[in-house]
């Protein structure tokens, strides 16, 4: 009988720990992570900005995925700076996660993400030697950037599933 409701209660705690978005598309695995189910990816539930409250140039988000590595985030150690192709994956026009600077720009992708991001996410794509490239989740586009400019740009990390 106790192992009957130890087992209830323990099946009930991992329901508990993990959600589904609306679509079921995306799976948030209560690790601070959150699982594509369409392309196979595990993301951060957090950008690096919300996760550590700074904006960072390219430079500093490669650094960023470094560490995370090296300190084996959600017990995993082969987290990647998305490509731009894996950070459009992310831009869905139907969908509002959150707004940033005032009412001015709206965040399109799922809202099983942390809310209040950057809405302009670093790429590991470099565009010669000073720019690089990344994705604005206001309009799914690629931009351009310097890449030692850091104003309200974060990193994303990815990692492959399959």
């Amino acid at each position: 009988m106790i192992l009957s409701v130890l087992v209830l209660l323990i099946g009930q705690q991992v329901e508990a720990d993990t959600a589904l978005s609306a679509d079921h598309r995306f799976k948030d695995n209560g690790n601070l992570t959150i699982t594509d189910t369409k392309t196979g990816l595990m993301w951060m539930k957090e950008d690096s900005y919300l996760k550590d409250g700074h904006w960072l140039s390219w430079f500093e988000s490669i650094r960023y995925v470094n560490k995370l590595n090296e300190e084996g985030f959600a017990d995993h150690y082969d987290w990647q700076v998305p490509t731009v192709k894996e950070l459009t994956t992310l831009y869905e026009a139907d969908k509002t996660n959150s707004r940033v600077l005032g009412d001015g720009m709206t965040i399109h992708m799922d809202p099983i993400f942390a809310e209040k991001g950057s809405a302009s996410l670093w790429s590991a794509e470099e565009n010669g030697n000073y720019n690089a490239f990344g994705v604005v989740l206001n309009t799914g586009k690629r931009f351009n950037s310097h890449k030692k400019t850091k104003f309200r740009k974060a990193v994303r990390a990815v990692r492959h599933l399959n």
